[in-house]
């Protein structure tokens, strides 16, 4: 195997990137707390920060010129924060702002579409289809036009009892999900969960097209 991994391992290693983007997220916003007593953990903080927001960023796949706009952005905060330039309030305004936008929606759906139906077995039609619902989907939960009830039922086709270990558990502000593996979805529970997003969309009056994220405006706005 000297070309790398195998199709299970990239799916397997994927599903734990996406755990971890979510992780760093959640680590961060916990953090902020400490860092109000704790000042001397203004670099630890920030760098966390950095490092989920990347990651994220990762996940939507943003055409490269928007993905270095949103970095500039990220740095900006990071480098004020860690320098003292921004307060710990204000810092704490500004990642809670950023966590509760369209950006870490759009970086779940994206990570469904990447780490789940982009390597089942569905058709090249089935799959696309099915990015662009997921998109849309995360369109309506940023705008607000679906909550974190409807999203739930979306994924309820491969939702699992277990809330730690194997599996995919994405913590939002606003939601959260835990999904069962990949590798342990069939392909007909991807098309239920296609089915369902398409459906709260359509519901929502969500344009068929995909979610345009201005990330770095967004982030410029907060900060």
């Amino acid at each position: 195997m000297a070309h790398g991994l195998t199709r299970h391992s990239r799916r397997r290693g994927g599903a734990l990137a996406g755990c971890l983007i979510v992780l760093g997220v959640l680590v961060v916003l916990a953090v902020i707390g400490v860092v109000i007593v704790a000042m001397n953990w203004r670099g630890w903080a920030a760098s966390g920060f950095r490092a989920a927001a990347e990651q994220a960023v990762q996940e939507i796949q943003l055409p490269e010129q928007e993905r270095q706009e949103v970095m500039t952005q990220i740095d900006r905060l990071a480098t004020g924060f860690r320098e003292g330039d921004i307060s710990v309030e204000r810092f704490t305004e500004i990642v809670q702002e950023v966590a509760q936008g369209p950006l870490l929606p759009a970086a779940a759906m994206g990570l469904f579409e990447a780490e789940y139906i982009r390597p089942s077995g569905l058709s090249d039609e089935e799959k696309e289809a099915g990015g662009m619902h997921m998109s849309r989907v995360a369109q309506a939960f940023a705008d607000d036009q679906i909550g974190a009830d409807p999203l739930a039922d979306i994924f309820d086709p491969i939702q699992t009892v277990n809330t730690t270990g194997p599996g995919v558990h994405i913590s939002h502000p606003k939601f959260t999900l835990h999904l069962k593996g990949p590798d342990d979805c069939t392909d007909d529970e991807l098309r239920e969960v296609i089915a369902n997003a398409q459906s709260a969309a359509d519901g929502a009056g969500v344009p068929e097209e995909r979610m345009t994220v201005d990330a770095s405006d967004a982030i410029k706005r907060a900060i």
